[in-house]
């Protein structure tokens, strides 16, 4: 019952998003398929959310590529306001968003509260940072020359985050690609996917365009294997175990893709 009146609360708030993000809108799994998310502390059902694999993928990846060419031109200082007005609204409701946080991953409601906190303040910093993204110019070897250095967005991005900072890695993640141009393509942890459709949620009210932020999850393996294969994806992001992460190297090699890939342990408290 407890669960049922905490899902009831956030449902109230448009928060509560089961389907995946794709292009804007809110999308099922093309074979219907649904995986279940629990309370740990309890074991209850909070919720079925689609599982989605190389197909959805697949499209989520051709939504970003083309959301890139707007996305990209815009100014930084166009950028940057929709990022901010992104962080005002993780701000107003962080309440909420503590409360999925805790409901999913089985953090203390005060710890997952200062996760979004935390999670809002990457994103104000990359906010102001993307009107910061300077060139260089450099002393020329021929006197009627002048030599300097533009830096552009990479692409796409491929976004994989863990379960136990299921919001705070997200806009770790996110809030920089998306201040230089970039677009990207989140894959959630499935045991905790309702933090990062919550935090798509209110990107899309901050303005952030269509495309420009997905989320798919699900099978796992499927929707690594689409971000690794695909030629439209520059760079994969990646925090988690060091066995994964030599896996996503490997297969980000045969298309030459950038990757990062970090290892997260600290409290937020």
């Amino acid at each position: 019952m407890e669960t049922e009146n905490a899902v009831a609360r956030l449902k109230s708030s448009r928060l509560f998003r089961t389907k995946g993000l794709i292009g804007g809108k809110w999308i099922d799994a093309y074979d219907g398929k649904t995986i279940e998310v629990y309370n740990p502390a309890n074991g209850d059902v909070i919720a079925s959310v689609v599982c989605m694999g190389e197909r959805e993928t697949k499209d989520a990846i051709s939504s970003a590529y083309n959301a890139f060419s707007h996305w990209s031109k815009l100014t930084a200082a166009e950028r940057s306001a929709r990022l901010r007005k992104w962080y005002n609204l993780l701000i107003e409701h962080k309440e909420e968003l503590g409360q999925l946080i805790t409901l999913e991953q089985g953090k203390p409601l005060e710890e997952a509260i200062a996760e979004v906190v935390t999670g809002a303040s990457d994103i104000e910093f990359f906010a102001e940072e993307a009107k910061r993204i300077y060139g260089d110019i450099l002393p020329s070897p021929q006197p009627d020359r002048r030599m300097f250095v533009l830096k552009q967005p990479v692409g796409v991005v491929g976004t994989i985050t863990p379960w136990n900072f299921p919001l705070e890695i997200i806009t770790r993640k996110v809030a920089p690609a998306l201040a230089c141009g970039c677009t990207v393509v989140i894959k959630p942890s499935e045991l905790t996917p309702l933090s990062a459709l919550a935090a798509a949620e209110l990107a899309l009210q901050s303005g952030i365009p269509p495309g420009v932020l997905n989320v798919v999850m699900g099978d796992a393996s499927k929707i690594g294997n689409s971000l690794l294969e695909s030629p439209q994806v520059r760079k994969i992001t990646f925090t988690g175990s060091t066995a994964v992460g030599k896996k996503l190297m490997a297969g980000a090699a045969e298309t030459v893709k950038k990757v990062i890939l970090l290892k997260f342990m600290f409290s937020v408290t």
